[in-house]
């Protein structure tokens, strides 16, 4: 596993370089530069070529965020129009040339092997299809815990997947985990805690993006299972279903705590789980290296 120091010093620098108040169009901008920096205290630089899924994930990361930049710069329907199609490529980015798709003794159409098409035509509308069904829950709801508690519960799954691709052996994507999160968490706690409402929409194409591709990474790359995976993208939605109906600030509050906590719970018992598989597999390991630094 990695230095738990130097995990802790990236993330709190992504997250202070994302803090500073600034016009609220230029908070994607922010969140941008305290990625990159966090990214730097990890020494985790793209290569060029691209050769593994997180460097192409890296590449495409501006470009989320860029989309969420020019939200109130574009009319709605081309705003609209720009997110779905950049939410329809994390499948094929982090997929590209690799051997879920290519094999060259059975490629057929455009060195593709069937089985690769089938992967991409099931996979790529899902982070689209999950970005429309939170806008869908907080357009419908129109409650203030929904849309203040979304990036905190996007935080928290986020961190704890990145520990459960670490815990399977895939470091550098997992390490991805902490940059990201820590530029969320500053626009996650302002929204949620601070003294208004939030006064510009949630850069839903970074966030939930972010998740999606990280998801991604960890399911073919990083010994991810399905369920796993497929747990971390459900729990946002869990946690923005709507409770009981809120009349005040203070009740509003209350249930922003009440989500935040459920999807803390919820991430808990996945972490939990994949420790427990961890601890299985290496400790009979690390008995073994015991006792052959223990002989003479």
């Amino acid at each position: 596993m990695p230095d738990a120091l130097l995990c802790l010093l990236a993330f709190l620098t992504a997250a202070v370089v994302a803090a500073p108040g600034a016009a609220p169009r230029l908070h994607p901008l922010l969140m941008l530069a305290g990625c990159v920096s966090g990214l730097l205290v990890l020494q985790i630089l793209p290569g060029l070529p691209p050769v593994s899924a997180a460097d192409r994930f890296l590449y495409l990361l501006p470009v989320l965020l860029l989309v969420d930049f020019a939200e109130t710069m574009l009319p709605p329907r081309i705003h609209r129009l720009l997110q779905c199609t950049l939410l329809l490529t994390p499948v094929p980015v982090i997929l590209y040339r690799s051997v879920w798709l290519t094999q060259p003794a059975e490629a057929t159409i455009q060195g593709l092997t069937p089985t690769g098409w089938l992967l991409l035509a099931c996979l790529t509308p899902l982070p689209l299809t999950g970005a429309v069904l939170l806008r869908r829950l907080i357009t419908i709801s129109s409650r203030p815990s929904i849309t203040a508690a979304l990036p905190l519960n996007l935080v928290c799954c986020l961190l704890c997947s990145g520990v459960v691709i670490m815990l399977g052996g895939y470091l550098k994507g997992g390490l991805l985990a902490l940059p990201l999160a820590g530029s969320m968490l500053p626009l996650a706690l302002r929204n949620g805690f601070g003294k208004s409402q939030p006064d510009r929409p949630l850069p839903l194409t970074y966030c939930w993006g972010s998740l999606c591709c990280l998801l991604l990474i960890g399911l073919f790359f990083g010994r991810l299972t399905p369920l796993q995976c497929s747990c971390f993208a459900a729990i946002p939605l869990i946690a923005a279903a709507p409770l009981r109906p809120e009349h005040a600030e203070s009740r509003s509050r209350r249930q922003i705590v009440i989500r935040t906590a459920l999807t803390a719970l919820l991430c808990s018992l996945l972490l939990y789980q994949a420790w427990s598989v961890f601890a299985v597999r290496m400790l009979p390991l690390l008995a073994v290296s015991q006792h052959l630094s223990e002989q003479p």
